[in-house]
């Protein structure tokens, strides 16, 4: 009898719980715990920054670099060629690479090429200046983890080049990064 008093007793102590405001307010409080923690993750897996730069050869304006959640984007930026003389090159390689403390280079989006007959580096600059690429989330091929950490110290613009004269330029843009996101 003491047995079925105490199960008794039990199950009235249990309905009497779910009878009151303490079973809705524990779990409120549980799914404001919840989402709480899905929002500042998200806030945190959200990058955006923009990007400039300046150098003898062009200027850099209005780069953008988005890393969310499920796409990585990068969008090249408006490239001016501001130097005094032009040149007719052979062969070029222009574009974004990322330079680590030990020298290492990884390229991000550069372009490459080669003419027999020449080409006006300024039409060069301006024709290529669509560094665009979009990169799922998941494929890490450009935006790995380490190349994510060291973006805002490490993205720079090169410009390499042969004239026809068989003369080399070489320019490396310091780009300026600023987060936009939090």
């Amino acid at each position: 009898m003491a047995k079925k008093k105490k199960k008794i007793n039990f199950k009235k102590k249990i309905k009497a719980y779910f009878k009151t405001t303490k079973p809705i307010l524990v779990a409120l409080i549980i799914l404001l715990v919840v989402l709480v923690c899905f929002c500042w993750h998200l806030m945190n897996v959200s990058k955006s920054y923009m990007f400039s730069g300046r150098s003898e050869f062009v200027s850099i304006y209005n780069g953008v670099i988005s890393l969310n959640y499920d796409m990585h984007v990068f969008m090249g930026s408006d490239i001016r060629y501001h130097y005094e003389d032009d040149f007719i090159v052979t062969e070029y390689k222009i574009g974004y690479i990322l330079i680590d403390d030990k020298a290492n280079i990884t390229e991000l989006v550069t372009r490459t090429g080669s003419f027999e007959e020449g080409f006006l580096l300024s039409n060069l600059i301006h024709e290529v200046s669509a560094f665009n690429f979009t990169e799922p989330f998941h494929n890490k091929v450009r935006f790995n983890r380490e190349t994510i950490r060291n973006l805002e110290n490490e993205l720079r613009f090169i410009i390499e080049a042969t004239t026809e004269d068989g003369e080399k330029i070489s320019d490396i843009v310091e780009i300026n990064i600023h987060r936009v996101s939090k």
